[in-house]
């Protein structure tokens, strides 16, 4: 994180700014309600579902709270991508995982990609490695409000409609599997275990493939059967110490997806 990127106080021109965003943001169509100052955490009694576009009641509310930070509500048919640290977006890039040029900010150690997304789209927690999704219930903080860290977010590309992209195709596929695990039915599962994965989709075959091995089996011989299915099946192999990675991750994940009960 650069300098630029920090502050090390609120001052009055800052408080300013942060209802003049508010109000801006209100003004085209995206519903905001405030946040403890350098926090997280909504001010409002019912938090989220307080975010409004209406000018006189965020007017009131940074009146009475000038320093809040500003939480948004991710409208019907738009999710953020979450990256919670730099090394996030690395090792997308490395998996093959494009990302589309959007509407993103950079938060205090990673980032928020805005992007489109029709149908049931819902709030995930580790959906990848220190990846999240924000969807329709739930909110993102946005600049130039302030982290605990004292970093500032900040605007990469403006959050316009225009400007967001439509959900990469490895990110809607993921998150529909996520939603409908038997989507594929049996055919489609066995096409992607048993025929060989070129290079450029090999780290997206073997999350999909771990993450269905790991929703089924115990997860030692899951751990086992996807070690084994990336060695004869992805083409050319790719290092072990990749391998074993990208399986813990979706390992991980599984884990925290049964905990909570999704």
């Amino acid at each position: 994180m650069t300098n630029s990127a920090r502050t090390s106080a609120r001052g009055p021109g800052q408080a300013r700014a942060l209802v003049d965003h508010a109000l801006g943001y209100a003004r085209e169509g995206w519903p905001v309600f405030p946040l403890r100052p350098q926090g997280k955490a909504p001010l409002t009694r019912n938090g989220v579902k307080d975010a409004t576009t209406d000018q006189q009641t965020i007017s009131g509310w940074w009146r009475r709270y000038p320093e809040a930070n500003i939480g948004m509500a991710i409208p019907d048919g738009y999710l953020v991508l979450d990256l919670d640290a730099e090394d996030a977006l690395y090792r997308l890039k490395a998996e093959d995982r494009i990302l589309p040029a959007t509407a993103w900010a950079r938060t205090a150690q990673g980032y928020h990609f805005w992007f489109r997304k029709s149908g049931e789209n819902r709030n995930r927690v580790g959906l990848l490695e220190k990846v999240d999704v924000r969807a329709p219930g739930g909110y993102v903080v946005v600049p130039p409000s302030i982290h605990p860290s004292g970093a500032v977010y900040r605007w990469e590309v403006e959050l316009k409609p225009s400007a967001v992209a439509a959900a990469p195709s490895w990110l809607a596929e993921l998150l529909d599997e996520e939603r409908q695990p038997q989507r594929r039915g049996v055919a489609g599962w066995h096409r992607s275990l048993v025929e060989p994965v070129p290079q450029g989709r090999r780290n997206q075959a073997l999350a999909e493939v771990s993450g269905f091995l790991f929703r089924y089996l115990p997860a030692e011989l899951a751990e086992e059967l996807a070690l084994c299915w990336s060695q004869v099946k992805l083409k050319p192999a790719l290092p072990d110490r990749e391998v074993l990675r990208t399986i813990d991750s979706i390992a991980g994940r599984e884990l925290l997806r049964q905990r909570v009960g999704q």
